[in-house]
């Protein structure tokens, strides 16, 4: 069974009155108790994508649009902020945001947190030197406590996103209704919401997540990464590159008689590392890659046909048998199938 990453124990509604700061007497606050806590996801996997809790995810749409592992001990959150339904506030419109303030949950303290930015449009980057502070904006204008925050002072324009980032030097979970503040015009007001932030660490090993050899092989429109160094659309397994066409053609071949444990490796692996720095350096998976990996490159290339020198991966031979490379194959699919980046 998937994973789903959202899975949560105990669901808190909230419930968030968004009015104008005329009428701040009745502004309320998140439930924010220690129930809190059953909020954080039950896996550190992560896919782009991950909007907040919809119970209180307030007038604006947030979603976390990445987690990148920067390779040095830090780890760079993305989020976006959309305003999807612009207007001057009547009619159930909402005002553009002029900014908006994140808390940093019970397991990241601000001494983790390395860097800031903002960006119009998720390419061209601004950075700032975080805070962590009251926004004396909010409590103002709204009679808004917000406690202790990081204040991302840049705004929305329209229905367009804005971008905002931060960089922090601890690989946390995702929690799907971590506390936040925004700030818009007079009609449409300020008030707390969630947002997808950060959570806590597993005591295991981090694991991340991974998409299925399905959706590499065979869901229509995907495009496969530059990954491992290869060229843009390839993946390097046993020491050889292989194009994604490549790889279709293996993931097409009959598997009348049995699968060979070539084609149940090769189909696995490359769907770990297709799948990025969204499976973490971590996780428990990475020796029985490692076991594929070492033999083939004893072998010669795979192809669907064995044409050209290559090895033909289909139907079963000996020559495309090894027994520890297939159990380390189906184990690879047993990870996968418990860390699936698709869940959400």
């Amino acid at each position: 069974m998937k994973k789903t990453f959202l899975a949560v124990s105990t669901v808190i509604l909230f419930t968030i009155l968004f009015i104008g700061c005329q009428k701040t007497e009745e502004l309320m606050p998140l439930n924010t108790g220690a129930k809190a806590t059953s909020l954080l996801t039950t896996t550190n996997g992560f896919t782009a994508g991950m909007v907040s809790d919809p119970a209180c995810s307030g007038p604006y749409t947030v979603t976390l649009e990445s987690v990148v592992n920067n390779g040095n001990a830090t780890w760079t959150w993305t989020w976006s902020v959309q305003n999807p339904n612009p207007g001057n506030g009547d009619n159930g419109t909402v005002q553009n945001l002029s900014h908006w303030d994140v808390t940093l949950g019970q397991c990241v303290v601000f001494a983790d947190v390395v860097a800031g930015a903002t960006s119009a449009d998720g390419i061209t980057w601004v950075p700032f030197t975080p805070t962590y502070e009251q926004d004396p904006s909010i409590f103002n204008a709204c009679n808004l406590a917000t406690g202790n925050v990081i204040k991302f002072d840049f705004g929305t324009t329209g229905s367009a996103k804005s971008y905002y980032r931060l960089t922090i030097n601890k690989n946390v979970q995702v929690n799907p209704a971590a506390v936040a503040f925004y700030k818009s015009g007079t009609t449409t007001g300020c008030g707390q919401i969630c947002f997808p932030g950060f959570g806590c660490q597993e005591n295991g090993p981090l694991e991340g997540c991974a998409f299925s050899q399905g959706y590499w092989f065979a869901k229509p429109g995907v495009v496969w990464p530059d990954v491992n160094g290869a060229d843009p659309g390839q993946v390097t397994i046993g020491g050889k590159y292989y194009t994604q066409a490549e790889g279709v053609a293996i993931w097409n071949t009959s598997n009348a008689g049995g699968i060979s444990d070539a084609k149940k490796g090769f189909l696995q692996t490359a769907a770990i590392l297709l799948s990025g720095n969204q499976v973490f350096p971590t996780a428990t998976v990475w020796p029985d890659v490692t076991i594929v990996q070492n033999w083939l490159a004893g072998k010669p290339k795979l192809s669907a046909n064995g044409a050209g020198g290559t090895l033909r991966v289909q139907p079963r031979s000996a020559a495309n048998s090894n027994a520890a490379a297939g159990n380390a194959g189906g184990r690879i699919g047993n990870w996968i199938n418990a860390n699936h980046c698709e869940a959400w």
